[in-house]
């Protein structure tokens, strides 16, 4: 678990200065949340925490939220 955090610090070492510096601010919120979300991801892999199915959270989104069924044959 601390290779990753180390891994992911480094990465924020590079990658952060340089867009505080050139003021990118919509790069710097897009970096941060795919970001934190890799490393949660990471961290639940690691500690051997069941990761959620993205596949779950999209059929609640179209079946239940959009209404769109697939056509049973």
């Amino acid at each position: 678990m601390i290779f990753i955090i180390l891994i992911y610090a480094f990465i924020i070492i590079i990658n952060v200065p340089g867009l505080l510096k050139r003021k990118e601010w919509r790069e710097l919120t897009a970096f941060s949340i795919l970001y934190v979300i890799a490393l949660v991801l990471g961290l639940m892999y690691v500690l051997d925490i069941p990761i959620p199915s993205p596949m779950k959270g999209l059929q609640h989104l179209i079946v239940d939220i959009l209404g769109i069924e697939y056509p049973q044959g």
